[in-house]
């Protein structure tokens, strides 16, 4: 098939048929494209035959059907190819689908579904080379249909232009929208009227979006509130000290219960939150949880609302904390929830209540940032002796906590064992990709035992070599598999989830830094998946994603001559400057490891702001105020993956003697915080940003 030699193709493929009729599929769909090529349209039939036929299902049975669908079109059979797309319509990507039923359409005769057809490629996948194609083919529709052409929805209209909007193409969003509304009435004109303003402020050019939003009126209660929504944002852009008061209140006055006044006050709060101006934000976080009480896009005001009141030690803050535990279970913020009323009841000496919450994350949430810190406060002697508070115990039985799966074994079932041998049979032939595609496909489809299908994947990539594949590979398909206890799954589950290659490296350079190398090993796993030619949207480059002007300064430093940016994507040389540059910061952080985290995902500059926001009586306090949200989830997870490390790797032959260096484990209150000077510095321009 590579080299075009078609006719020897069919040949082996019906010999390989013969031989292994457990991946007779696979060998007649080669067998397809070959007769394709030959245009033996009658022999393509038969070929796909066999995988239309297969047990289990194939899952090239989408691309077969594609493949018979154009062959029937080209052999001048409209009604085969129009059948066989009808039957296998859900098995074909789109656009791939809606194109053929609209070729079909056209050759059956039948223009107007055609025209209606090629209309779903062209308003729903805008960007797509489908889309181009389909353009032309409605022009020449419009032509010969004339007043019977099926004028497009209003609906998808203005969907191709959220799409595009979606795409970041804006100029293309603004021509279809003006394009649209002279087409449009009623609530969809009112919104491809304001949305004409939303460009304008996606794109950048924020006077034109608040002059055009301010004076435009528009009779549809929901388009008006996104009108004021995006009015609100863009009146912010220009100067983010402006009152919105006025504009708020029309918002909770007219349209108390819109979706658009929940994201207004999550984002005015959020901005006053950045600026640590609680007089701002908490009447603002206080007024989306009482608007929203079950909302689960306000869930995080009704979490800023109820750690706010922890922090100040406000009445009503127990109420408030188990009401976000009720209300919320499935939040990331519940286990938060349970170590925070647990930290009050050891502040009031009630170790039952204490050991109770602490019980719970365990039980619950067992591999999170607030995991590690119930299973460090379940080492104190008074609480590990605790008896848990039966009335505590009977609240904790009255939520609906999330369903956590456990797994007796790997061991597939009968069918799915036909997946893996036909998977283990396409690497035996060389074919690893169509190997992960039988695997990847019984994942989505089968649904029986994704986990099953989940490790076999990530056993292929790591076996290759290919650890981030392998992570990705657990996160697709067993995507629970953070609430399972480390007992449920093998060892090397957990391992190829949380694995530890380039070893030496890491090992060198940190002993070499005196940093934790299980610390070093969780921060390139968030970073990079441990993927050594990963390039972020910001320029950052390899494991430790280090930024070309910070590593040319770290390897000066280290006195690394003829330094170019290619460097960064060798592990060797990607995690000597990312530890230094690590190090740096915890240097300049007094070893704080939350603090240095924090710095290197936002910014060193933003953490000497942050750390000013105490006194924190611990650091899992001073990672809750962080206000940007990317930044806090990233050190939780940046410290609970070094807490799974060292469970892992610890003892292991390679890693003995491997010790965390001794870390301040609180962060100081802000009487007497006080950063030691940085030993390397790093110029401010090279800080690294994400």
């Amino acid at each position: 098939m590579d080299q075009g030699d078609f006719t020897a193709a069919t040949e082996y493929a019906q010999e390989a048929s013969k031989r292994a009729p457990v991946l007779d599929d696979y060998a007649n769909y080669v067998r397809a494209e070959a007769e394709y090529k030959l245009r033996h349209y009658k022999e393509v039939d038969k070929a796909v035959a066999h995988v239309f036929t297969h047990d289990p299902v194939s899952p090239l049975t989408g691309a077969a059907a594609a493949l018979a669908v154009q062959s029937s079109l080209e052999a001048d059979k409209p009604k085969s190819a129009l059948d066989l797309i009808r039957k296998y319509y859900k098995r074909i990507p789109q656009p791939q689908a809606d194109s053929l039923l609209a070729r079909c359409f056209q050759a059956s005769g039948d223009l107007p579904q055609a025209a209606a057809y090629f209309q779903r490629v062209y308003y729903n996948y805008p960007k797509s080379q489908g889309a181009q194609d389909a353009e032309g083919s409605l022009s020449d529709l419009k032509t010969r249909l004339a007043e019977n052409y099926p004028p497009p929805l209003p609906t998808a209209m203005l969907a191709r232009a959220m799409k595009l909007i979606d795409a970041r193409d804006y100029p293309a969003a603004r021509s279809e929208l003006k394009a649209a509304i002279p087409q449009l009435g009623g609530t969809q004109l009112d919104l491809a009227r304001v949305r004409l303003g939303e460009v304008d402020f996606l794109h950048g050019d924020y006077k034109t979006a608040k002059n055009y939003l301010s004076g435009l009126q528009v009779n549809d209660p929901d388009a008006d509130a996104e009108r004021l929504d995006y009015l609100i944002r863009s009146v912010l852009k220009i100067d983010s000290d402006a009152d919105v008061k006025a504009y708020l209140q029309i918002l909770g006055v007219k349209y108390p219960q819109s979706k658009w006044r929940l994201d207004v006050l999550m984002t005015v709060a959020n901005m006053a939150l950045v600026q640590n101006d609680a007089k701002t934000f908490m009447p603002l976080f206080s007024a989306c949880a009482a608007s929203f009480p079950d909302d689960e896009g306000a869930e995080r005001c009704h979490w800023r609302v109820a750690f706010e009141k922890y922090r100040r030690h406000d009445a009503g803050m127990v109420d408030l904390l188990r009401a976000f535990l009720t209300t919320f279970p499935d939040s990331d913020d519940a286990n938060a929830s349970l170590y925070y009323l647990a930290r009050t009841a050891e502040s009031k000496d009630d170790d039952g209540s204490a050991r109770a919450y602490l019980d719970a994350i365990l039980d619950h949430y067992p591999n999170t940032y607030y995991a590690l810190q119930a299973r460090q406060r379940l080492k104190r002697k008074q609480l590990h002796a605790a008896e848990p508070s039966p009335l505590v115990l009977e609240f904790l039985r009255g939520i609906k906590w999330p369903s956590r799966r456990r797994l007796a074994s790997l061991e597939p079932d009968q069918d799915t064992e036909k997946r893996l041998e036909r998977a283990r049979l396409l690497r035996l032939a060389l074919l690893d990709q169509w190997a992960e595609t039988e695997l990847t496909f019984g994942a989505k489809n089968d649904g029986n035992q994704p986990y099953v299908y989940a490790y076999e994947l990530a056993k292929i990539a790591s076996k290759r070599g290919d650890a981030d594949q392998a992570i990705r590979y657990i996160k697709a398909y067993a995507p629970g598999y953070l609430r399972l206890m480390p007992n449920d799954v093998p060892p090397d589950f957990w391992r190829m989830a949380f694995p530890m290659p380039y070893r030496t490296a890491i090992l060198s350079y940190s002993r070499a830094q005196k940093i934790d190398p299980f610390l070093v090993c969780a921060l390139i796993r968030q970073e990079s998946e441990f993927n050594p030619k990963a390039i972020s949207y910001a320029h950052a480059y390899g494991l430790m994603q280090v930024r070309p002007t910070t590593g040319r300064d770290l390897a000066r430093q280290l006195r690394i001559r003829h330094f170019t940016t290619r460097q960064l994507l060798t592990p060797d040389r990607n995690v000597q400057l990312g530890t230094k540059y690590f190090r740096w910061l915890l240097d300049s952080v007094g070893d704080h490891p939350e603090e240095a985290l924090a710095a290197f995902n936002a910014g060193k500059s933003r953490v000497d702001l942050w750390s000013t926001w105490g006194p924190f009586s611990e650091p899992a306090e001073f990672i809750e105020t962080i206000p940007f949200t990317q930044t806090r989830e990233y050190v939780q997870v940046v410290l609970r993956n070094a807490e799974v490390y060292q469970r892992l790797y610890a003892g292991v032959p390679d890693l003995d003697g491997v010790e965390a260096p001794a870390h301040k484990t609180t962060v100081q209150k802000k009487s007497i915080v006080k950063k030691r000077a940085a030993k390397t510095p790093v110029r401010r321009t090279t800080v690294r940003k994400r």
